[in-house]
């Protein structure tokens, strides 16, 4: 589930349950429902965006990527698959 799916699923919830279900004594059980899925969307979407992070090279991960890789195919290739190794994995 993308992170934009899961904020509209979100503001769905909130919308519902800022409809006045507090004050329907029949909907009570219907509010906690909804704000027990709020907060674990919240966690879902704050884990997903620190997922989705991505991290560049420093100097030194460049140079060891790219060691006596001298052509500059070879220095592109070496330099995807230390940033691909960093950021998958």
């Amino acid at each position: 589930m993308s992170i934009e799916v899961m904020r509209q699923a979100r503001n769905a919830f909130v919308w519902n349950l800022n409809t006045d279900l507090d004050n329907i004594p029949a909907c009570d059980q219907w509010a906690k429902m909804l704000r027990k899925n709020i907060y674990a969307l919240d966690q879902a979407i704050s884990e997903a965006e620190k997922q989705n992070k991505w991290g560049g090279l420093t100097d030194e991960e460049i140079k060891d990527a790219i060691n006596d890789k001298l052509t500059p195919e070879c220095i592109a290739i070496a330099i995807e698959a230390k940033l691909k190794e960093k950021n998958n994995g």
